[in-house]
């Protein structure tokens, strides 16, 4: 226990006192014979009356309550409500009203609000509420005035006790307590708790900052006035009232003890100041951490005391029933020091936290630190780490209290601290569960304060960078001893000291966070040359290429050399797999230069060069017309390749074959599709003597159709592909088909191209085959043009439907364009007709014709517009018209 309070006595013998009631220096003191005293009392016990009145009353005066603010003085005497003026003290109480109101009225309490308007002036609103028989009446002040809103609550009882806490009543029985919610006038009653359980007792009712105090017993009991504000249908499940409590509230603190039963209490931040039959007890509630005693001080010499009421910051006033007394908090200072060597820190930051101390907020934050390092040496972990928070302490200083977390000294971050003046403490030495639970304390603080120091990299201050790297690399070494699933998502956004966390992770032989480390720092190649050489131990979590491929496709362009160095192995070792490393659906891998890529497949995985081109073309839609003709032209080495092997003496045929001709319907696939190869790029390197429709698609491209129907007729004997083509092309060559009978009419007497034979079928000139294209197409063979190279001996009738269709079709046309001849020849006479008849209209123009839309006469240079109803306007009207009608239609 410290002094937190001095006693001085004010009155030793006088009046019998029967109430008091205070506010600053001043205390009015209600005489059991009907006076009203007041006294002001200075710091030093100097005692001056400031007002007496003798007769204010026959009865005793029950109770009183000032209101400083509207200099007013509510007495309670011979069960009625008067009100007195104490702004003059020459005056002596002058009295203002006597509410008849208030008849009966035993007790009462007072609740007054400060409005602001907008305009800067403040309104004070006084409520009364008088407990009058078994009914709470309602008041409120207006000038001069107790008026009744006609709203009141009937009880069960007569009440002892009352305390009005915003739009809640606490009512004291005899036996119990109960609250109301008077809000929207509409009462909602709640049961608390029985008075006591043992004796018989008055309730004692008082508001502690922003919790309600009831005393039961030896016990006080605090009750959240927020669990009864809000309305029945407005409470969430989780403010609901626990069952296996009997239906009573769930409170904000522990039941406090006192020595003895409360007869009253008072509250005076941060104390609870209580009467109790052996004297005066000064209790601080929220007592917690190193010293979990509450009681600060007892005073036994005012044992005789009655009455309790607080005037002000600091100030109490104690009465018996002749005796005065003033209770005056001790310095701040004075009190602080002795807390300190108490190790009561908590009560030192709430007394420091009230007082006008100009430096309060520094003194504060060495508090924390001392309380933080007590807390720490008691391994209270948990609570030293919210300490150090609320301190503000330099992280670095806070993880020094641990050992082997920062090995490297050197790194230190200089930043100023304030705890350079906190003692010294001595630390314990951490093993086992200790240790983990003060780096799981210190994990919490670290991730807060690695929040606060992301956010000063925007200032991008160099002190702040290392201090996040210390934090991040700290983090790194708790997350191995305590919660190794963490370390991967760390390291993934860290500023960890890479050197540091390097030796520790390999420490730990933690491979995989190791990767992630060095990618995060830029440091690929390590991470590569670690990946390869895990690859192929088993047991390792790196085994395989699987992690080496997906590193490698992160890594993207501006990393290329680094991919063709290790990317290599993993070619080797799996093809397949590897060739993800430039194929995958990762923007990093798609904007990789495919130039690149192919000349490096080209030189070191040949094999790999197809699939890549294909997985361009087909899923990338590459439209470059380099990478189509060098796929096309892989294509055809394979083709060439495949078909010499199968020349070759035993060789697998079969599967030869088959792969044979699924490159080749690639190949001609491709040549058949691909609107972005060259074809005379292409065509150079093509073989003459096979491959002999593929050429013919690249002749297509290039619209050589004699090359291509000689290679389909001559060659091929292909009739139908040649028809089919000839087809394909019409719309762009109208005589394709009579290049084709050309082609079968007149053939070539030597091969087209060496190494190959003419087709046995059209090594003269096929009639069968030209009669039947002839019949088939006739409506797209100019005879004109194919006569000539008929055969004389061809029989007519083999003609007869070539020549009847063409005779049939060349009638239609004619009879067609006599129709449209005789139809265009009427529409000419129409329109000659209409333009006559629009010639032959006259109208007359002279000097008084005016304009009907700016009503201006026209002159004799004038352009004008004549509309079909007869209505002449200027050209310019006519323009401006035409304009208004377009903006309206937008």
């Amino acid at each position: 226990m410290h002094q937190s309070y001095q006693i001085h006595s004010v009155l030793k013998q006088g009046v019998h006192i029967e109430s008091i009631a205070a506010y600053d220096n001043n205390v009015i003191l209600g005489t059991r014979s009907g006076q009203l005293i007041m006294y002001s009392v200075d710091e030093n016990g100097a005692v001056d009356m400031l007002m007496f009145n003798k007769n204010f009353s026959k009865k005793p005066i029950a109770q009183m309550e000032v209101i400083p603010a509207e200099n007013l003085l509510f007495v309670l005497t011979d069960g009625m409500i008067h009100v007195c003026d104490i702004s003059h003290t020459e005056k002596n109480f002058t009295f203002i009203h006597s509410s008849a109101l208030t008849k009966g009225c035993s007790l009462f309490t007072m609740d007054v609000k400060t409005y602001k308007s907008t305009t800067g002036k403040t309104t004070n609103v006084v409520r009364v509420c008088c407990a009058i028989k078994r009914r709470l009446q309602f008041f409120y002040w207006k000038p001069d005035l107790l008026e009744s809103p006609s709203f009141g609550i009937d009880l069960k009882d007569v009440p002892k006790a009352l305390c009005w806490v915003d739009d809640l009543i606490c009512v004291g029985y005899k036996d119990e307590y109960v609250i109301f919610n008077i809000k929207f006038n509409k009462t909602e009653k709640h049961d608390l708790i029985v008075t006591s359980s043992s004796h018989s007792m008055d309730p004692c009712i008082c508001l502690l900052k922003d919790i309600i105090g009831v005393s039961k017993d030896e016990y006080l009991v605090t009750i959240d006035p927020a669990d009864y504000l809000a309305r029945k249908d407005e409470k969430s499940k989780a403010q609901a009232i626990d069952s296996t409590t009997s239906g009573k509230a769930k409170n904000p603190l522990k039941p406090i003890m006192w020595s003895g039963p409360l007869l009253a209490l008072v509250w005076d931040e941060p104390f609870a100041i209580g009467r109790v039959a052996s004297g005066i007890e000064v209790r601080f509630l929220e007592a917690n951490g190193i010293n979990k005693d509450t009681l600060v001080q007892s005073i036994p010499e005012l044992s005789k005391t009655k009455h309790l009421v607080r005037s002000g910051k600091g100030i109490i006033f104690a009465a018996a029933i002749s005796e005065l007394w003033c209770i005056r908090m001790v310095d701040v200072s004075i009190q602080r020091q002795q807390l300190l060597q108490q190790k009561k820190f908590q009560l030192a930051i709430e007394l420091t936290n009230i007082s006008d101390e100009p430096s309060k907020a520094d003194t504060i934050r060495q508090i924390h630190m001392r309380y933080a390092k007590e807390l720490f040496a008691l391994k209270q972990f948990s609570a030293a780490m919210s300490e150090f928070e609320k301190a503000q302490a330099n992280p670095y200083d806070v993880i020094r209290l641990f050992p082997n977390l920062l090995q490297d000294q050197s790194n230190k971050v200089t930043v100023d601290s304030f705890d350079a003046t906190v003692p010294q403490v001595a630390m314990p030495q951490l093993e086992d569960k200790d240790l983990e639970n003060a780096l799981l304390a210190l994990i919490e603080f670290l991730a807060l304060a690695r929040q606060k120091e992301v956010v000063k990299l925007r200032d991008t201050k160099n002190a702040s960078k290392s201090l996040l790297s210390i934090i991040d690399t700290t983090l790194l070494k708790c997350y191995l001893q305590t919660n190794d699933s963490l370390i991967a998502p760390l390291l993934r956004l860290n500023q960890c000291h890479l050197e540091e966390s390097e030796k520790t992770l390999i420490k730990h032989d933690k491979n995989s966070e190791l990767i992630i480390l060095y990618q995060t720092n830029g440091k690929h190649k390590k991470a590569l040359e670690l990946l390869r050489s895990q690859a192929t131990k088993e047991g390792s979590n790196l085994y395989g290429n699987e992690r080496t491929i997906r590193y490698l496709q992160q890594l993207g362009a501006s990393h290329w050399p680094l991919i063709v160095e290790f990317s290599d192995w993993v070619l080797k070792s799996d093809p397949e797999q590897g060739l993800r490393i430039f194929t995958e659906d990762f923007i990093e891998v798609e904007n990789l230069q495919r130039p690149l890529v192919l000349d490096y497949l080209l030189s070191h995985h040949k094999a790999l060069v197809i699939p890549y081109l294909e997985h361009v073309i087909n899923v990338w839609n590459e439209s470059n017309t380099f990478i189509h003709n060098v796929l096309i032209k892989q294509y055809r080495e394979k083709v060439q390749y495949i078909m010499n092997e199968i020349e070759k003496d035993g060789s697998p045929k079969d599967q030869l074959q088959k792969e044979l001709k699924q490159y080749r319907s690639k190949l001609y696939n491709m040549l058949e599709s691909s609107a972005y190869y060259s074809p005379d790029v292409v065509l150079k390197d093509f073989p003459t003597n096979i491959m002999l429709e593929e050429r013919a698609l690249i002749l297509e491209r290039l619209k050589k159709h004699e090359k291509v129907l000689a290679i389909y007729i001559q060659i091929l004997g292909d009739v139908v592909k040649s028809a089919q083509y000839c087809e394909r092309n019409y719309e762009d060559e109208p005589d394709i088909f009579f290049l084709l009978l050309k082609t079968i009419l007149n053939p070539l007497k030597v091969p087209p191209y060496e190494g190959v034979e003419l087709h046995k079928d059209f090594k003269t000139p096929n009639e069968e085959v030209a009669v039947k294209l002839l019949n088939n197409y006739a409506t797209k063979i100019d005879p004109s043009k194919i006569w000539p190279f008929l055969p004389d001996d061809m029989p007519v009738y083999k003609m007869l439907n070539y020549l009847d269709t063409v005779i049939r079709t060349k009638t239609a046309h004619e009879h067609h364009m006599e129709i449209k001849k005789a139809l265009l020849q009427a529409e000419i006479r129409r329109c000659t007709e209409l333009v006559q008849e629009q010639q032959n209209i006259s109208f007359e123009l002279n000097e008084f014709t005016t304009c009907p839309e700016c009503k201006k006469r026209f002159a004799n240079q004038s352009a004008f517009v004549r509309y079909p109803n007869g209505e002449i306007v200027h050209l310019s009207c006519h323009d401006k018209r035409i304009m208004t009608a377009n903006l309206s239609a937008n």
